[in-house]
């Protein structure tokens, strides 16, 4: 009687089938509960609000002057390739300005930053491409804490304004683009992939030749050749002439899109330049504030250099920066050099420029900051502005020849688009500030060689007099043909597009490299690339005659130039 032992279970297949049912929904149910906490925490809550529904119209302020387009109190005024925003109030007003007035160039600026965000996780493994977007989510789930109220809601402002004009972004893309000079990796088709850098900047602080003590020069060039477009998108400067309610008015130059500041000057006449690089302790999941909106808090709040130091020391950022501080009114300069948990200070450096390099003791041990010490062409840039400043600058033309300088620190000639010259084909903008006189002056054009337009800050950001009165334009570089600057840029896109084919198509990256070769032969970016890939089709002959011209013209890649050297020498 085995059936009657005490304890003895008969076999129910109806009791296994409903606890594998229990198990499945259990399963089931905390895969949905995790799903949705997941998608919870890397939302971003999206400050409200609606924009007037004004029309955008024409306007011609007084008679004689340029006409410009209006929308409320805010307007847009072309100036040949730059976009004059002037707009005041609340963030929220003047994000929706920004938006309503740019939001033709919005959608081309978003492509060029998104492959720099989507590459701070990678897609390698089995289910790499199926879970990449969810970890570049996770990864950046905090970017919206880190941002302050006032920023956000001028993010939304620019939002809804472009959705008035009929261009649709999206929020959450625009944020993570905000913080893309913080913690973006550049394009892998970039010659920037392998320097991990995304920009390249200068900014030099000299004295005026014959003018007071305490009168300053303040030249910039800042580029972003790691973007998925090189920056070219982004090189049609935008000039915004804020007054922000209840904070100080400034001017900043940028792109459609940018809501922080990179290059400005606020009305106390304190200028601001960034520059992003690159140190051990960047972690795309912190929750602290970007760069570029830490410089726009400096310029709405500083009145003078010890409020704008005291600001950013103060102030846990979400990358690295060198923060280039200039007190125009009294003379000044400071370099406050900022990590997430570190920051140095240099008042009144006696280098006059500041590069892509952090030089305070703070940072002497960081090994990415000496990694990008041995690798940039930085170094030699500055090094060329200490030769050229030795005899200050007398006037806005002498400054602007500064910015212009396509030589080496030798005074050898190096050819356009040498990443060692201080001319950069690729920046998005370029600026010279005399900011003991309020005055300002940007590029008209790619490179530091076109016309730079002057603009009068002493009626933008003060309302002195009843109309603007600026200076004289600073006339182009007659020596430059600006085609040539335009055929750098075309060949450096050609180059990205080479790059892009070159592990699956190597017979196309070569002709795309061929045409960068055709529109500019002396550039040496087209050269190292050239090299390397003729060196890969075992094409020895042409592999050494590309990297030996690139040697003559001046290596400009510290970084490869060893390998190169050791290849050529190879039997």
């Amino acid at each position: 009687m085995p059936d009657l032992v005490i304890g003895k279970r008969r076999h129910s297949p109806q009791r296994a089938l409903r606890a594998a049912g229990l198990l499945v929904a259990l399963v089931v149910t905390a895969f949905i509960v995790a799903w949705f906490i997941y998608r919870r925490s890397v939302a971003y809550d999206v400050p409200g609000g609606d924009p007037p529904r004004h029309e955008i119209v024409l306007d011609q302020p007084t008679p004689g002057a340029p006409t410009q387009l209006r929308w409320g109190d805010a307007s847009l005024s072309p100036l040949g390739d730059i976009s004059v925003v002037r707009a005041s109030g609340e963030p929220f007003a003047i994000g929706a300005a920004h938006g309503r007035l740019l939001a033709a160039a919005l959608p081309a600026t978003s492509r060029g930053f998104a492959p720099t965000i989507s590459a701070v996780a990678g897609s390698s493994g089995m289910f790499g491409g199926w879970t990449h977007g969810m970890r570049v989510d996770w990864r950046l789930r905090f970017i919206d804490d880190g941002t302050p109220d006032q920023h956000r809601r001028a993010l939304a402002g620019l939002v809804r304004g472009a959705r008035q004009s009929g261009v649709s972004v999206d929020y959450a893309a625009l944020l993570r683009h905000i913080a893309a000079l913080d913690i973006g990796v550049p394009a892998p088709w970039t010659a920037e992939a392998a320097s991990r850098r995304l920009t390249r900047a200068l900014t030099f602080v000299a004295p005026q030749a014959g003018a007071a003590a305490d009168r300053l020069w303040v030249g910039r060039s800042f580029a972003m050749p790691g973007l998925g477009d090189g920056g070219d998108a982004a090189a049609a400067p935008v000039v915004s002439l804020v007054r922000p309610a209840g904070r100080l008015a400034w001017a900043g130059v940028g792109w459609a899109g940018a809501l922080g500041v990179v290059t400005g000057i606020n009305v106390e006449g304190i200028v601001v330049t960034v520059h992003p690089v690159s140190t051990r302790d960047v972690r795309p999941t912190r929750n602290a504030r970007p760069i570029t909106l830490l410089a726009r808090d400096v310029l709405e709040t500083a009145h003078d250099l010890d409020q704008a130091i005291k600001l950013i020391e103060a102030t846990p950022t979400l990358g690295a920066a060198a923060f280039v501080i200039v007190d125009g009114q009294r003379g000044r300069w400071a370099v406050v050099e900022r990590s997430p948990t570190r920051a140095g200070v240099r008042r009144d450096p006696v280098e006059p420029a500041v590069g892509d390099v952090l030089s305070s003791q703070a940072f002497a041990d960081d090994p990415e900051n000496d990694r990008a010490r041995r690798i940039s062409a930085s170094p030699r840039r500055l090094a060329r502005v200490l030769r050229l400043v030795r005899e200050p600058p007398a006037d806005a033309a002498a400054a602007a020849a500064v910015l212009r300088d396509r030589r080496s620190p030798e005074d050898e000639g190096l050819p356009l688009g040498h990443r060692a010259a201080i001319d950069d084909p690729a920046a998005v903008h370029v600026v010279l500030f005399d900011p003991a006189s309020m005055t300002m002056w940007v590029a008209d054009g790619p490179g530091a060689s076109a016309r730079m337009r002057a603009f009068d800050l002493r009626h933008e950001l003060r309302g002195e007099g009843d109309r603007p009165i600026p200076a004289a334009d600073i006339p182009a570089d007659l020596s430059v043909d600006p085609q040539a600057v335009i055929a750098v840029r075309r060949a450096r896109a050609e180059l990205r597009a080479g790059r892009a084919l070159a592990g699956h198509d190597r017979q196309r990256a070569r002709e795309h490299v061929a045409r960068a070769l055709a529109l500019a032969p002396s550039l040496p970016e087209a050269l190292i690339v050239s090299g390397t890939l003729a060196q890969a089709a075992g094409d020895k002959a042409a592999m050494r005659a590309a990297w030996e011209r690139w040697l003559e013209l001046g290596a400009d890649d510290p970084g490869v130039e060893a390998a190169i050297r050791a290849t050529l020498s190879a039997p």
